[in-house]
Formats: C-alpha cells, sequence, structure tokens
C-alpha cells in the first residue's frame, strides 16, 4: 500500500494509550502500553537512486535534543521508493529501536561506501523539521531558495584556448560568460556560495540517445568569475570564468555543440564526488540551440524540476509492557 494511502490508517497510533486493561486474577498478567513514536515512514519526489560501490547510500536520521540517531541505511529505487541496500526490498518503515517522540529533525543524509559509524556524514542532501509528529523534507542546499526562484544565468560558444591558431571551430567550446562592451563578464552572478560540503559542475551532455543520455563534465567551480577546476581543458588556458573547450588542441573528447543534440547543465555536487555525472541537483539546464554561436545564450532555472522533496512520518504501535502483577499495580495507587 503506497505512504499516501496508508497515511490517516497510520495516524491512529499517534495518539498515546489512555487506559491501561487489567484483569484480576492470581496468575501475573500482561498490560497494553504505549511507548513513544519509533518507527518513520520516507515518501520520496525526485531523489536519484545511489550508485552503492561508487557513491555509497542514504541513512535517515531523527534529530532528538540535537543529537542523531539512526533510523536506517536506504537506497531508493526509479519510483523513489525506499529500498534495502543491494537491490533489497522496498522498505516499507523504519525502526529507529528508540523513542523519538522529541525528534525536532529529520535528516537525510549521503554516506559514504562501506560507512559503518553512527554518526551522519557532512552531506545532507534533505532535510525538514517535525511538526505534529511529521516533517515535510526539502534540498538541504544554502540559499535554496534563492536557487529554486531566481537564479539564471548564460553562456556563449567559443574556443579561446585554440583561437587565433583555429579561428572557426568556435562552437567546440562553451564558457559561462557574455560580452559586454567587448569585454568578457560573468554570466552565472546570481549563483550563491554552496561551500564547503557542495560545488558547482558545468556539463554538456549528448542527448541525441534519449535512453543513454552522455554527461561531459566542464570542470568544478565555486564562483562565477575565476578558472574552474581545469581550466579549458587538459592543457589549460582559456579566460578566468568556468568553461571548456572540446577542441583537438585540448584532450578528447572532441564535440560540435551547436548541433541540436546537446544540453547545457549547472549542477551541484557534493564534495568529495565519485560521480561521472551530473548529481540530482541541477538548478541550470537547457537545450544548446542550433543557432547558439555569436549570441549570448540563456540557460533556464530547473531548480523545482530537479530539486527532491518528502514527506517523513513518526507513528507508534502499541507494544507489550513489563509483566506485572495485579498486587503490584494495586501497591503503585496506594502509594
Amino acid at each position: 500500500m503506497h505512504f499516501r494511502e496508508t497515511k490517516n490508517v497510520l495516524m491512529r497510533w499517534m495518539a498515546p494509550v489512555a487506559a491501561l486493561a487489567l484483569v484480576i486474577g492470581a496468575a501475573p498478567q500482561v498490560a497494553l502500553a504505549q511507548t513513544g513514536p519509533h518507527n518513520l515512514v520516507l515518501d520520496f519526489d525526485m531523489l536519484a537512486p545511489l550508485d552503492e560501490d561508487a557513491e555509497g547510500h542514504y541513512e535517515g536520521w531523527a534529530i532528538v535534543m540535537g543529537m542523531p540517531i539512526s533510523t536506517g541505511k536506504f537506497n531508493v529505487n526509479e519510483m523513489g521508493e525506499p529500498v534495502e541496500l543491494g537491490g533489497g526490498a522496498v522498505i516499507a518503515e523504519f525502526d529507529a529501536g528508540t523513542d523519538i517522540t522529541d525528534a525536532t529533525t529529520i535528516v537525510i543524509s549521503l554516506e559514504p561506501p562501506g560507512d559503518d559509524d553512527d554518526v551522519p556524514a557532512a552531506i545532507k542532501p534533505m532535510v525538514g523539521d517535525v511538526v505534529d509528529a511529521e516533517a515535510a523534507l526539502y534540498a538541504n542546499i544554502p540559499d535554496r531558495q534563492m536557487l529554486e526562484s531566481f537564479t539564471t544565468g548564460s553562456y556563449i560558444l567559443a574556443t579561446p584556448s585554440d583561437n587565433p591558431e583555429v579561428p572557426d571551430n568556435d562552437d567546440m567550446g562553451i564558457w559561462y560568460l557574455m560580452i559586454e562592451d567587448g569585454e568578457p563578464v560573468p554570466s552565472l552572478l546570481q549563483l550563491p556560495d554552496i561551500g564547503p560540503n557542495w560545488t558547482y559542475e558545468g556539463w554538456v551532455v549528448d542527448a541525441s540517445d534519449p535512453g543513454n543520455p552522455m554527461p561531459y563534465s566542464t570542470g568544478t567551480f565555486a564562483m562565477a568569475a575565476g578558472v574552474d577546476s581545469d581550466e579549458a581543458g587538459c592543457i589549460g588556458g582559456g579566460p578566468p570564468f568556468p568553461g571548456q573547450d572540446f577542441v583537438e588542441a585540448q584532450c578528447e573528447p572532441y564535440l560540435d555543440l551547436d548541433t541540436g543534440d546537446y544540453l547545457a547543465v549547472i549542477s551541484i555536487e557534493p564534495v568529495p564526488d565519485n560521480r561521472a555525472a551530473p548529481f540530482q541537483f541541477k538548478p541550470l539546464a537547457g537545450a544548446i540551440p542550433t543557432d547558439a554561436l555569436g549570441q549570448d545564450n540563456e540557460i533556464a532555472n530547473q531548480a523545482a524540476e530537479t530539486f527532491p522533496t518528502g514527506v517523513a512520518l513518526l507513528y507508534s504501535e502499541p507494544v507489550p509492557a513489563n509483566e506485572v502483577s495485579w498486587g503490584e499495580i494495586k501497591s503503585s495507587f496506594n502509594r
């Protein structure tokens, strides 16, 4: 049964049991008592599956009195459902193993491969505050609202690292800058500072085969101005802005970017990053048009379409209390 269909059923367990059922007899009796919430149901939209060997896995945490309590490790399937590690079964609910009634926050961390400690990793892709035993989860990125609402950018096609030697191949390079009054200026000024646990990365993606898109990194960067991690390519060069030249003067691949088959993407990547493809946070993305050469090309805001969301629900089930005798119960009322 899907989470949203079972929510009302689960909420029946939210209130503590008000009465204690007792049966008078000679033998010890068992009383049903209510513990606080210790189970957690997670439901996600747009949370991406992880390559567990390269990227690691997710782990849920309930923050109680400032301390993290693990609710369990998991991956997600293509439908965003939590699953056991190694491609196991769907996890309908997680058991924290202890009372998390007073949890104030639910955190989803990104744990490295082989993680076996009891401390959340620095990378926490999702978080949400608990209100009435429920938390709305959202992307845990600095200045998320600015990224979702206001950030735009642009790029030009150019190959500055091999000009003027090869002046007619400008469709083989992409640079995140604009030309104003004949001078290059930054075009990604609305990207906020997201360090130190995250970094930006530029990409061009060959989408000619929709079933197997091929991404090519243009380098990581923290600011709209200044060289990125690999400058114009393997031999360096180029202007002090994020970008890449896919030309013979640099290392392969050699790409013609204005064929109508390519996308320009700015992603937000965890640090460190072991993935040879864009991470799921892609605040800016758009198709590179066939007439992109010679103009400033806008790259649109895609944060709302790519940032994951979710819901975490805390709930309790009645569990057997310790066995007690009727005499012990009576004495507790006579104190």
